[in-house]
């Protein structure tokens, strides 16, 4: 009688080709040890121990969990990546927010009654809408100090790539000196009241131009 094909292959090679069945046998049929010994000897036409099988299903959750990792440090990198383009772009984007810049303004003078020639009004001919009577251009060269929104989105940034890396992390508030510091961290300070700042720099802003236009 000729012997089964399994028979004639190395102990390697049998266990190669038992790992695909214990692992249907183990996770879809939820068969203890034993049955899967016992089915391997039908389907496969050679006999193995529950032992054995334990160790293949030993060597198959290791393989699953190693590979597990490697996606997950994948994903991990992948982000961290991500993270940092974001950081260099928005501290690219701070940069030029601080840049000098020439804006041009132009200031109208208007009237609501027609003009004589000699640059009179004449009272008794009202007008329904302002005329435009003369306009002037003047430039201005603005020194903004930075757009802070920027820096609180480089701070959530920040925070992001620091959970990634599994990072302590130390938030010292600009306005303690200091006086909860207890190491060294990526995080940028806390800004207090992003939103309060920006509107008092952009109340600053317009109260200049105001007073360059008078």
């Amino acid at each position: 009688m000729a012997s089964h094909p399994s028979n004639n292959k190395s102990a390697k090679d049998r266990r190669n080709a038992r790992l695909p069945l214990v692992s249907h046998l183990r996770l879809e049929r939820r068969m203890p040890f034993r049955q899967i010994a016992a089915e391997v000897e039908r389907q496969l036409g050679y006999s193995v121990t529950p032992k054995t099988i334990k160790t293949d299903w030993d060597l198959l959750v290791s393989e699953w969990r190693a590979e597990a990792a490697s996606n997950t440090q994948q994903a991990c990198d992948e982000a961290l990546m991500e993270c940092d383009r974001a950081i260099a772009e928005l501290w690219r984007l701070y940069e030029a927010s601080k840049q000098k810049r020439v804006v041009k303004r132009a200031k109208v003078r208007t009237a609501l009654v027609d003009i004589n020639t000699f640059g009179n009004p004449v009272v008794s001919k009202p007008l329904d809408a302002p005329v435009p009577l003369e306009s002037e251009t003047s430039s201005v060269t603005e020194e903004p100090v930075g757009d802070v929104r920027i820096l609180a989105e480089i701070r959530k940034w920040e925070e992001r790539r620091d959970k990634l890396l599994g990072l302590d992390k130390v938030q010292v508030d600009i306005t303690s000196g200091g006086k909860e510091f207890k190491g060294f961290s990526s995080v940028l300070p806390v800004v207090p009241d992003i939103d309060e700042i920006v509107r008092r720099i952009d109340e600053e802003r317009e109260r200049k131009l105001s007073e360059e236009d008078e």
